[in-house]
């Protein structure tokens, strides 16, 4: 019986001793499959996070170049900003000096038109005065200076021009008082031209005659000698009285009216100030028919276009 029951003990121990090598065997290869497993699922995700990691350090890097990129851009388009500024300024600056130019423009063809519009006006400068002794027609000694004064200024401009009338005294016939102030006004001319000169185109002439006493004058002999002269008249193109007062004074001044005095006595008168108001172009010389023996030679080749006048 014991030994029975010893054998089963010992039977019953080596089964269980048995089951118990054949448990830990089994648990050893699935805790060694278990391992294999959890080992390659841990390469792999080793494997993963690398890539990833690489991925993500690309992704860094091209994140950081494009940044550099997007700072370059930056840069360049502040300078183009600036540029553009710049160019805007200068289209600004530009757009201001055309502006100028084209008002200067305006200005100029203003003044152009008003020079073309005042081409044929003139203004007068100064008026002179030439007297005669009774029934002659000799330009007497003191009167020398007048004449003189006016071909400088002839000679000084040669656009001026001179208006010269020619008078006479109330007494004879009006057919004598015409030829006889023409004589004057002729030998006013001739003087002029032989002494000085003067070119025939800067002289206008024309014999008015006999002067009208006006009315309650007397015919005193003061009168008389206040008709027998020559009035001479300096005008100058409106134009060119322009530019030499631009060149005198930046700023025109308002012109005065001033009126020009009728003679007192055979003295002569110099000097007068000037009118505001341009005239017009004189009357072109109207010379009649020679004055009989007494008409010059010189005066008898000229003929009334060379004075300006018409055929």
């Amino acid at each position: 019986m014991t030994r029975r029951l010893a054998s089963l003990i010992l039977c019953g121990g080596v089964a269980v001793l048995g089951s118990a090598c054949a448990t830990k065997s089994f648990v050893e290869k699935q805790v060694s499959a278990t391992e294999s497993k959890l080992t390659q699922q841990m390469t792999a995700t080793e494997t993963n996070l690398t890539l990833q990691e690489t991925k993500l350090r690309e992704t860094a890097d091209r994140a950081g170049e494009s940044r550099q990129a997007i700072d370059v851009a930056d840069q360049r388009l502040n300078g183009l900003d600036l540029r553009v500024g710049e160019l805007g300024a200068r289209a600004s600056g530009a757009e201001t000096r055309a502006d100028l130019a084209r008002e200067a423009t305006r200005d100029a063809e203003a003044r152009l038109s008003q020079r073309l519009a005042s081409r044929n006006r003139h203004r007068l400068l100064d008026t002179k005065f030439v007297y005669f002794d009774s029934g002659q027609t000799e330009i007497r000694s003191q009167d020398v200076d007048e004449l003189e004064n006016v071909a400088k200024a002839l000679t000084a401009d040669p656009n001026a021009i001179l208006e010269l009338q020619g008078f006479a005294d109330s007494r004879g016939s009006d057919r004598y008082n015409r030829e006889l102030a023409r004589e004057r006004v002729e030998a006013v001319m001739r003087y002029l031209v032989q002494r000085h000169g003067i070119e025939l185109r800067q002289l206008r002439a024309i014999a008015i005659g006999k002067v009208a006493l006006g009315a309650g004058e007397k015919e005193s002999p003061e009168a008389l000698a206040r008709a027998r002269r020559v009035d001479i008249r300096l005008l100058a193109p409106w134009s060119s009285w322009e530019d030499a007062q631009s060149q005198i004074r930046p700023a025109a001044t308002e012109p005065t009216m001033t009126v020009i005095p009728a003679p007192r006595g055979p003295a002569t008168i110099s000097a007068l100030p000037v009118q505001a108001e341009p005239t017009q172009p004189p009357q072109a010389a109207r010379i009649d028919a020679p004055a009989g023996r007494r008409l010059p030679e010189f005066l008898k080749t000229i003929t009334p276009k060379d004075l300006g006048g018409e055929e």
